[in-house]
């Protein structure tokens, strides 16, 4: 059933949107509101807003905005039932049992987060009390597993049947499609299903917000068919690898904390730097470094230390995931490690206090990369030193703060005696390279594909939004305050027509159908309508806005956001009615030249300029609109 208005209401108002959106994005206090890196797209300059008085948020960049709800649908890919959820039991309100959704009629995704909850206990229980999991318990002991460790992490252990989970799920209501779907299982060719995971010790993944949504696998026999020595979910709905870090729930606060971030590769990595007392630690469970991974670590950090095994395809991954990072803004570090090390086996051998000097001692990312260039054989003739001192700076112009790539370019220059104009020059042409290669890749910016919606005040709505008017945002934002009169008052004194943006027309069919019913709540409870996901984006930016016209209230030096919200409406109307004169003006002087080129009398378009240009008169007349003391 649905949720009452009042009840969202309550929801809404016990969740600070500045708190709701901190765990997710790096703010910073400018002025009456709060600034950071986007989630939802990647930038180097902070354009995302949050403002703790309007409880909105609006990117300038991307043009995604919206309150509480809309922020933790678009982060954590949640239904709007399942955010009102979340943050009701963030908050400790109750919604009362025939308010709820029935199991029946979860939403998908929740069941499958729920399954794979379920297989998570169910997997430990395995590890910890049965007769089979007992070896591999005693697996865990011998790499030097604690018990709290395991207990943290819910590690467990999935016995070598074929069909044993499968049918201990089925027995508890999942159905044969859902444990598909969560990639807990496979399908026969006569339909039966059999274990995905079998025989194997079992590291539940989870999403930031403490989710189960998938699993790694190490193999313990054998006499396992299956390839590799770690086995991963499938992409599911709710697990995608090359989105996801392994840990990242449980680091997250350290993370934040200590404004760093260690990264790993392995499960057993982690493991063994989390009990040695390094609690900022992710992995990347085995596959490269990803752009999507970093956006995540964005949340929390820009200082990255890369811990990779000591030897050639550890470098390796070690360099890539350095020119990503550097990419994206990151201040990068190399923890070198001995050879035949990895972060596991280090830790275990030397200690925690040895890997702290290690990493007291990490090579910027410069360092590290310039030894590898220069310790090949290859680099040893001036044409190889040429080629490695290029290398460089082929990475430095992915870079995108140029105070830091003269800095870099400066230590390059002095510390191998060349010229920095040569090396600006160089410098030049890589990032030229780039833009050209950026260019003919023929990337384009993902739009937002526009639900349809049963409201027929949305029927005439392109796919697309053009900006707004001047003239036209004022009035919509100063109507968007939520003020009944002063609603009344703009709407008395325009034509909803005379809209020229599709967008903003919609906006005040909206605003006009619904300012009585939601008297002081209008912006937030538009919001929360099922409307198109443009004119959400178009509200919350609206929103967050500063008036753009009003300049009379800046030389006044009066702070316009707080300013009589009747001036306001009456200064907007007024621009408004100016820039329609001014548009007929235009007009009538293009017909008065048509007029004259075909031998037409003029005399209709002159009497009509001058009627048009007393009407502007009066509109720029201090008394136009006047309001009463």
């Amino acid at each position: 059933m649905k949720i009452s208005n009042d009840i969202i209401e309550d929801i809404r108002r016990a969740n600070d949107i500045v708190d709701v959106v901190a765990p997710y994005v790096q703010l910073k206090k400018r002025g009456k509101n709060f600034i950071g890196l986007c989630p939802f797209h990647s930038e180097k300059t902070p354009s995302f807003t949050v403002s703790a008085e309007k409880q909105m948020y609006h990117c300038f960049g991307c043009g995604k905005g919206g309150n509480v709800f809309t922020f933790l649908m678009e982060v954590e890919r949640l239904t709007f039932p399942e955010a009102v959820r979340s943050l009701a039991s963030r908050a400790g309100i109750t919604i009362p049992s025939d308010t709820t959704e029935t199991t029946q009629t979860h939403d998908k995704r929740e069941r499958l987060y729920a399954l794979c909850a379920f297989a998570a206990e169910w997997f430990y229980k395995n590890l910890t009390t049965t007769k089979e999991g007992n070896f591999a318990l005693t697996y865990c002991v011998q790499r030097g597993l604690q018990n709290r460790t395991i207990q943290d992490y819910g590690i467990g252990y999935s016995p070598k049947g074929w069909e044993t989970f499968v049918n201990y799920a089925v027995s508890k209501g999942y159905s044969a499609d859902e444990l598909v779907n969560a990639g807990l299982a496979r399908r026969r060719e006569d339909g039966s299903l059999y274990d995905y995971f079998r025989g194997r010790l079992m590291f539940p993944i989870m999403s930031p917000n403490g989710k189960f949504i998938g699993f790694g696998a190490r193999k313990l026999y054998d006499d396992d068919q299956i390839e590799g020595k770690y086995i991963n979910s499938p992409e599911t709905i709710i697990y995608n690898k090359s989105q996801t870090l392994y840990g990242l729930y449980q680091a997250k606060d350290a993370i934040r904390k200590e404004d760093a971030v260690l990264l790993v590769e392995g499960y057993m990595d982690l493991l063994a730097l989390t009990q040695a007392g390094f609690l900022n630690v992710v992995a990347s469970s085995g596959t490269a470094l990803t752009e999507e991974q970093l956006a995540l670590l964005s949340r929390y950090t820009h200082n990255l230390y890369l811990v990779y095994d000591a030897d050639a395809a550890g470098s390796s991954a070690t360099v890539r995931g350095i020119d990503l990072a550097l990419e994206k803004n990151y201040q990068v570090h190399v923890v070198s490690l001995p050879n035949n090390e990895d972060p596991d086996s280090f830790v275990r051998t030397y200690g925690a206090n040895e890997f702290r000097e290690h990493l007291k001692n990490a090579l910027p990312w410069i360092d590290f990369k310039a030894q590898e260039l220069f310790n090949s054989p290859s680099a040893q003739s001036p044409d190889g030193k040429a080629l490695a001192i290029r290398l460089l700076i082929q990475t430095i112009a992915k870079i995108p703060d140029e105070l830091r790539q003269n800095m870099y370019i400066k230590e390059i220059a002095e510390k191998y005696k060349v010229y920095e104009s040569i090396l600006f020059q160089e410098l030049e042409q890589h990032k030229k390279k780039g833009q050209r290669e950026k260019f003919s890749s023929g990337r384009t910016a993902k739009k937002i594909a526009p639900k349809q919606s049963n409201e027929q005040v949305q029927s005439r709505l392109p796919s697309t939004i053009q900006p707004l008017s001047a003239e036209e945002r004022d009035l919509l934002k100063v109507m968007l305050e939520g003020n009944p009169e002063v609603i009344e008052f703009v709407l008395s004194h325009i034509e909803i027509d005379n809209f020229t943006n599709p967008g903003a027309r919609t906006l005040v069919e909206l605003i006009q159908q619904h300012y009585e019913e939601y008297e002081g709540n209008l912006s937030h409870a538009l919001l929360e309508m099922e409307l198109d996901p443009n004119i959400k984006n178009l509200l919350s930016e609206l929103m967050l806005a500063r008036y753009t016209l009003s300049h009379g209230w800046q030389e006044m030096e009066i702070e316009i956001d707080e300013a009589n919200p009747f001036l306001l409406a009456r200064d907007a109307v007024v621009a408004f009615h100016r820039r329609l004169i001014k548009q007929q003006i235009e007009l009538n002087k293009e017909a008065l030249k048509e007029a004259t080129l075909v031998g037409e009398s003029a005399t209709p378009f002159l009497q009509r300029q001058q009627e048009l240009l007393q009407q502007l008169k009066r509109i720029e007349s201090p008394d136009y609109l006047k309001l009463e003391p």
